[in-house]
């Protein structure tokens, strides 16, 4: 197969371009009319390496892809049957472009695990892992299903980490624009009647006019600061990993949301370990597995003196407890799990305890952001309106009847 740069008309009339896998011209115009598009012109490119491939494949269609797998396995379907297949049914040119590369490279000769490394954005190291010990035993569909069940556990565990970030940064903005309104246009309007009367301003209306007038005279870079701040703080942060590690460790320890997100890593980390370490991998090619899962750099650091230790000989349990990463009942659990054998089911324990205590933070954290801004913003309209009704019934307490 060669890989295609195209130019095609959709069914709307629309013109769109892509790349593509295909045998030749024609299959190149078969597979497009797949998609209801018309070939308009193709040439073929220079190969390019997979790691850098713009073609992108999203959770969802890969926890597909793994239940199609599961199923055509389960019916006693050769693999490379099961992949041709799905490359023929494939739903988008990204989904054709992996299915199409897997078919080609097992075709040559490679395993699945050595054709799904040519494409590490979409199968990380978990998986590879994970498909080679399935090579090994024999028993794929187990694998299968055990990839499918934990990519829709990220899945959900993802979406709660959005639903945590997102809530409040919403929430913020909102109070940030109503802040900008009122300062910007209200209260100009409010004070500059108040100015016309003559009268003698009191402090707190000073400090408004104070305050308004910063907004007023430098509005732009009020507005402009926080996603500037914001990208050169990105910029900082990866370029210059001493504070990006700072930053990290800071983050977990801020009240409530610091938790949350620590909790969601730990849950994250101790399910892949157990779904590696169920499926015969040593405890060290766990950790280090699993830890490289772990976006949090402290973390991670946290993560890799724990396999040194059991490195130098210490157990799973005595690892955790220097590395002070886990509360008392989990390391119970942990302990209870390597002396009896189900250390893999301890772990799994503990991910689930962790998923359970996630829920709960995270409708706590809400229900506190909501009686929080409401107070804030009440504050903040009763400042107002008494630094600015305060001076009008002064001036009202000295009109004469």
């Amino acid at each position: 197969m060669a890989q295609f740069a195209y130019k095609a008309i959709d069914r709307k009339g629309k013109k769109v371009t892509g790349s593509i896998l295909a045998n030749n011209i024609e299959d190149l115009e078969f597979r497009l009319s797949k998609y209801g598009q018309e070939l308009i012109s193709a040439k073929p490119q220079k190969k390019r390496s997979r790691l850098f491939s713009r073609s992108s494949i999203d959770r969802r269609a890969l926890i597909v892809f793994f239940i199609d797998l599961e199923q055509m396995a389960g019916a006693g379907i050769a693999i490379i049957d099961s992949l041709i297949e799905m490359r023929d049914s494939a739903s988008s040119p990204a989904m054709l472009e992996m299915t199409a590369g897997l078919v080609e490279a097992i075709s040559s000769g490679k395993s699945l695990s050595e054709a799904m490394e040519e494409y590490p954005r979409i199968f990380n190291q978990i998986t590879i892992k994970l498909i080679i010990a399935g090579e090994h035993t024999g028993n794929m569909v187990h694998i299968f299903g055990e990839l499918k069940d934990t990519l829709r556990w990220q899945d959900d565990v993802i979406s709660k980490t959005k639903k945590l970030m997102m809530y409040p940064l919403f929430v913020g903005v909102i109070v940030f624009a109503v802040i900008c309104f009122l300062m910007i246009y209200l209260v100009p309007k409010l004070i500059s009647f108040i100015l016309s009367m003559g009268q003698e301003v009191p402090l707190i209306t000073q400090v408004l006019i104070y305050v308004s007038e910063i907004f007023v005279n430098y509005w732009g870079v009020i507005v402009l600061a926080p996603p500037v701040l914001l990208f050169v703080g990105r910029e900082i942060l990866k370029r210059n990993a001493r504070a990006q590690y700072l930053f990290d460790e800071y983050q977990l320890k801020v009240p409530l949301l610091g938790e949350a997100l620590k909790k969601i890593m730990l849950s994250r980390f101790t399910r892949n370990f157990a779904l590696l370490y169920d499926a015969g991998i040593s405890v060290l090619d766990c950790l280090d597995v699993s830890e490289k899962t772990v976006t949090n750099t402290y973390l991670a650091g946290e993560l890799a003196y724990t396999r040194q230790q059991i490195q130098e000989g210490a157990s799973i349990n005595e690892a955790f407890t220097k590395a002070e990463l886990f509360p008392a009942l989990v390391l119970r659990m942990i302990q209870v799990g390597e002396m009896t054998g189900g250390l893999g089911n301890s772990l799994a324990n503990v991910s689930d305890f962790y998923t359970r205590d996630v829920n709960d933070l995270i409708d706590k954290l809400q229900s506190m952001i909501e009686p929080f801004m409401t107070v804030f913003m009440g504050l903040l309209l009763g400042w107002i309106m008494l630094a600015v009704l305060g001076p009008i019934y002064d001036i009202i307490g000295t009109i004469q009847f």
